[in-house]
This record gives structure tokens, sequence and C-alpha cells, in this order.
């Protein structure tokens, strides 16, 4: 073998052998894409976040995808901020909570009805409950740290009545009893018996159908438009301590008994002074919230590495976009 093959095949195998250790050294991993403060989130969290709050954005342009990425970029960062209050205040959303707030919040739908209607909004269950966490904790989270400081004193409430009439003009309420039947032959037979001097509250209890019958029939106050159209052409127009003829509807036959009736006109302040109140307060709290979420926002350590949302065929830099 010759001195000049024999550095020939050396040579190869140096390149080949260069190669091969190129090929085996494994990638260094991405910087997280999201930093705020100490909290991390990664390219490949945000892609997770991405599927879940927008399974399928495939078939938009690349700049809405864009607008759409940077919408998520906000959220996350706020969420991140309030995450990392929460848990420096050691404040958390426990099952039993979380639980009782979906329940609310579906009300009487089913299980299968509720992520039906998601669907249609396009979102996912576990975007919506992870979405409806956040919330709950961003609640305890603002009581947490503005219990002290937002307050509605008495001239505040009187002032806004003052300021704001319009909204407590009342219209024409009363407020009645029912009894539900399945029959007529059966309404009619109580129907006798109230002639008869029977108590309404009394004989509700015992004989009606309904869900109310418990509390007599009470159906509380309330205006025309509250109960369906067929009802209110009878209660409006019964005279008061009068019981009505059998009424039919989808669910039986109804006895109705109107109690008593309040005109329309302006509702006293002490009646809606709590009202007021609540309202006031829960304005006051969401303006202090986002002051506070703002000047956490400014002195919080941010970081958002744009470059790798960037797509290998996009031209245009997406770097120093304003969130």
């Amino acid at each position: 073998m010759t001195t000049r093959f024999l550095l020939a095949i050396i040579a190869v195998g140096v390149l080949f052998g260069t190669s091969a250790c190129r090929q085996q050294q494994p990638e260094l991993p991405l910087p997280p894409l999201l930093e705020v403060g100490r909290r991390q989130l990664s390219l490949v969290q945000f892609e997770r976040e991405l599927q879940l709050n927008y399974p399928d954005i495939s078939g938009l342009s690349g700049d809405t995808q864009l607008q759409l990425k940077s919408q998520l970029i906000k959220q996350l960062i706020d969420r991140e901020l309030i995450l990392g209050e929460a848990a420096r205040l050691n404040v958390q959303i426990s099952p039993d909570e979380l639980d009782a707030a979906m329940a609310e919040i579906r009300g009487s739908y089913s299980a299968e009805e509720f992520n039906q209607i998601l669907q249609q909004t396009g979102k996912t269950l576990t975007a919506w409950t992870n979405a409806l966490k956040i919330r709950l904790l961003t609640a305890k989270v603002s009581d947490a740290i503005l219990a002290d400081q937002v307050q509605v004193s008495e001239n505040e409430s009187q002032e806004y009545y003052r300021a704001h009439k319009e909204e407590f003009q009342r219209p024409v309420e009363i407020r009645a009893r029912q009894m539900l039947f399945p029959t007529r032959e059966q309404a009619l037979e109580v129907l006798k018996l109230l002639k008869e001097g029977g108590d309404f509250a009394t004989l509700a209890q015992q004989y009606s159908h309904s869900p109310d019958s418990e509390k007599g029939g009470a159906l509380g106050y309330f205006s025309a438009g509250q109960l369906p159209e067929e009802f209110d052409k009878i209660l409006f127009k019964l005279p008061l301590r009068q019981v009505s003829d059998p009424v039919e509807s989808p669910y039986g036959y109804h006895l109705f008994l109107v109690e008593r009736k309040r005109h329309a006109g302006l509702r006293p302040y002490a009646a809606v002074k709590e009202e007021i109140t609540e309202k006031l307060y829960h304005e006051k709290e969401e303006q202090a919230f986002h002051q506070w979420l703002v000047n956490l926002q400014e002195t919080t350590k941010t970081v958002v590495r744009w470059d790798q949302l960037q797509d290998p065929g996009q031209t245009s830099p997406i770097k120093d976009r304003p969130l």
C-alpha cells in the first residue's frame, strides 16, 4: 500500500468520522419563549396553549395567525403575573370550588350539552376549564390585595342614585301564587274548596303539583313579560285576592291568586342601596385591579423571544412586536 493511498484512506475516515460526530451531537434546547419574572413558558408549552385555545388555525393567513399568537402571548403574560402573585400569597382554588363554579355556570345543561355548546364556540373543555380556574384565582388574588383599598361610601351610593334615577324606575309588579294540576277536573275540585273558604297557600301545599307547592305556590313579585304570555293575560287583569279559573299550559292546569300589586314608579333608595353599593364596589375593584396589573407589568422583567414564533417561510420580522 502506497503512502499516498494510506493518507487518502485516513482523510476519508476523518471526514466521515467528523460528520458522524456532528450528527450525534444533541441539539441545544431552545431558551424559554416567554419569561415573566421567575416564571417561564417554553415554545412547546405555548403551542399546547395555542392548540387548546385555537384548535385549528392552519387555514388562516400568516398575518392572522401571528395576530392570534400575539394576543395569546399578552394573555399568557397576564396569567403568569397573576399565577406568580397567587403563589406568593399562597392563594389556591380547591377542586370543590372549581366544581361548584362549573355547576353554577353550566346550570341546567348536561355535561354533554355543555360540551357541544363549547365546541360551537371553537373552545375545548380543557381550555374553558383552565380559563375558569384563572378567573377564580384572579378574583381571590384581587380580594387578597385590594380588600382594604376598595370602599364605597354612603355619599357615593346616594349620589349615584340621584344621578341615575332612570335605572330604578319600576314597572307595574304583582305578587302572586299558583297551583298546578295534571287535569282540569282536579283544578276545578280545588277551586271549589277555595270558593268555600279554603286557604290558597295551605291547599297548594296539599294538592299542587308545582315545584313551588312547598312554599304555598308563592311566585314572589314579577312584572309583565317575566312569565309566559298566556299567564300575563290572566294575572295582570285578575282582581286582588280573587282566584282565577283554570288556565291551561303545556304543564297542565293552573289556578292563580294575585295577593298584591305595586304601581309603576321610582324604587326608593333604601330598596336599592345594596344593589348600588355592590355595583360601585365591583367597578372600583375592576379599576384598581387593572391598575395593579399594569404596575406589576412595569416592574416585572418580561422577555418574549418572538423569533421562535417565526415560520421558516416567513420573511417579515416579528420581533419587538407591541404586546
